[in-house]
C-alpha cells in the first residue's frame, strides 16, 4: 500500500505556523503531526498533561532560526 505525498502547507496549531509537506492517510487514521513539525513549532509533549506546551528550554515562545 502506497500514500502519495503533496506540496507544502501552512501548518497552524496553537497560533504558531510552519510549512511542512504532508502524506495521505487512510480514511481510519487520525491525523498526526510528527516531531519535524513539532520541532519547527518550537512544541514539546507533555505526557502526564497529555498536551502540547512550549519548549521550556525557550520560555515557552517560538523562536525561529534564520539562516
Amino acid at each position: 500500500m502506497s500514500f502519495g505525498i503533496y506540496e507544502a502547507i501552512r501548518l497552524t496549531v496553537q497560533g504558531r505556523d510552519c510549512v511542512v509537506e504532508v502524506c495521505e492517510l487512510p480514511n481510519e487514521c487520525p491525523p498526526l503531526i510528527g516531531q519535524i513539525p513539532l520541532e519547527a513549532l518550537d512544541f514539546v509533549v507533555d505526557p502526564i498533561g497529555q498536551k502540547l506546551i512550549g519548549n521550556p528550554d525557550h520560555n515557552g515562545e517560538q523562536m525561529i532560526e534564520i539562516y
